[in-house]
């Protein structure tokens, strides 16, 4: 997944990334967060039922801070603790274009 997110960093046609059920636990999330932090087309982002917890939500939540492409995320059915809530939270008090944020 590494070696995915990296190149998603640098892609400029992709606009869905589904890696659901996929057990991507926090190391996935992180090496996602990455390509978030650089990437500008992606609009859709699915990581459902992949065992992130905190780590990899936090991670997720600082890189949406930066992003300013993706419209809809979907991290439902991971191990979402109050300190990922908190860090997804966070994001959106700085995150103008996520529309749809799916979190069950």
């Amino acid at each position: 997944l590494i070696k995915i997110g990296e190149a998603l960093q640098i892609n400029t046609s992709l606009q869905t990334f589904d890696v659901s059920h996929n057990r991507i636990c926090d190391d996935g999330a992180a090496a996602i967060s990455e390509c978030l932090k650089k990437n500008n087309t992606l609009r859709e982002l699915k990581i459902c039922e992949n065992e992130i917890g905190s780590s990899g939500l936090i991670k997720i939540g600082e890189a949406l801070q930066i992003n300013t492409s993706l419209q809809t995320l979907d991290v439902s059915h991971n191990r979402i603790s109050d300190d990922g809530a908190a860090a997804i939270s966070e994001c959106l008090k700085k995150n103008n274009t996520l529309q749809e944020l799916k979190i069950s």
